[in-house]
């Protein structure tokens, strides 16, 4: 009887090392490919009535097609909050063409607490087609990042 449950551990241990090796564990996966949410190119008049005053940027970072914005803001907290990224397809006449963007953010909470956090936006929608590099300037942030797809 001992030999029999000895037997089923070494097949139920056979089992689970089978099932480790063939889980996915691509450590190649960018964080372009896990970003939080998707930006989006608006109308010119949509874009300039974002309000970019509700929050201030402390960092930002480009991580292939993922662009994390660290901002702080007062509010409750940040569950309620929604963060969106928006540009427009208004170029000012410079070669190669730039973006300016702006983050939204939608917080109608109205609490003295303040609170730092981090978004990730995947910003391929940005893109322009014909250029492989795009510099782009973030409204509340004072560097320029160029973006390199």
């Amino acid at each position: 009887m001992e030999t029999d449950y000895t037997m089923k551990t070494y097949i139920l241990i056979f089992f689970i090392g089978i099932l480790a090796l063939s889980c996915n564990t691509d450590d190649d996966l960018s964080i372009g490919d896990h970003c939080d949410v998707i930006s989006k190119i608006i109308s010119e008049d949509d874009f300039n009535a974002i309000i970019t005053s509700n929050y201030l940027i402390t960092e930002v970072e480009l991580t292939d097609d993922c662009l994390k914005i660290s901002f702080g803001s007062s509010g409750c907290g940040t569950e309620l909050c929604q963060e969106n990224l928006f540009s427009t397809n208004f170029f000012h006449a410079v070669f190669p063409l730039q973006r300016t963007i702006k983050m939204e953010l939608i917080n109608e909470e109205a609490c003295l607490a303040v609170f730092q956090k981090t978004v990730s936006f995947d910003i391929t929608t940005f893109q322009i087609d014909g250029q492989n590099k795009l510099p782009l300037h973030i409204d509340g942030w004072n560097k320029q990042i160029i973006y390199k797809y």
